[in-house]
């Protein structure tokens, strides 16, 4: 994981591992990644697969619109962008040809060990809530259901789910008239908004190991406890509203 000192943050070379289908967070991703002078080589987009994971049986996010087609993005700002499955060897030649540093997540399954180690520096990953309290699925909604702080953490992956070594771990505010749709989305910007000191650190070889098996891992929310949950979202707040 050494990479050599002269190098900085902005002159690294970076593999953003996305969606090969208009998707928010990998617009905003590719998007902030630009405007904030980051070096982008490569955009390796991942076709969609179908899940084994039920659908939730309440909406707890914002209905975007108005999403452009990632390879339209990348072609717009100068961005390399190959089409090919995140795990395969494919992807591996890839990240080797165009000398990539680091990678981000702004859309990917889960990478295998082989893709993390053809990455010198690490690849980010931004998860919508606290690691280890809130690890796997369902984040927001386990942390309200277990009345515990919503944040986000940046973390640079390894072989285990939502585990590695931590760069950044924030909590978000809390407004007294929030909803789960506001609760959903400034986790959701949290992320943007820690993009940029999260690549920093994790040049600058930062961060702090998660340690064992990283903890218990949350499965997915059965419809029940759902439900349950968004009846809690009025009291959770309540309790976790900044009080200035």
């Amino acid at each position: 994981m050494n990479h050599p000192n002269a190098k900085s943050p902005r002159g690294i070379n970076i593999g953003v591992f996305a969606y090969n289908f208009p998707h928010k967070k990998t617009q905003d991703f590719l998007f902030h990644l630009k405007a904030l002078g980051f070096n982008v080589q490569l955009v390796i987009a991942a076709d969609p697969v179908k899940l084994k994971i039920p659908p939730p049986s309440v909406r707890t996010k914002i209905r975007h619109r108005a999403l452009l087609h990632p390879a339209e993005i990348a072609k717009s700002l100068g961005f390399k962008y190959r089409v090919v499955p995140h795990n395969s060897q494919d992807a591996v030649s890839l990240l080797k040809e165009y000398q990539i540093d680091l990678g981000v997540i702004a859309g990917a399954r889960i990478l295998k060990r082989h893709i993390i180690e053809a990455v010198p520096l690490g690849i980010i990953n931004f998860h919508p809530g606290l690691i280890p309290e809130a690890r796997g699925l369902d984040a927001v909604l386990w942390s309200i259901y277990r009345d515990i702080p919503l944040g986000v953490t940046a973390h640079l992956i390894d072989e285990r789910i939502d585990a590695g070594r931590i760069l950044i771990k924030r909590k978000i505010p809390i407004y007294q008239d929030d909803s789960i749709y506001d609760l959903t989305e400034r986790v959701y910007e949290f992320q943007l908004e820690i993009l940029e000191e999260a690549i920093e650190k994790a040049v600058r070889n930062e961060g702090v190991p998660i340690a064992g098996d990283g903890g218990s891992y949350n499965r997915k929310m059965s419809p029940d406890i759902e439900q349950r949950t968004i009846e809690m979202v009025t009291d959770y707040v309540a309790r976790h509203a900044d009080k200035a």
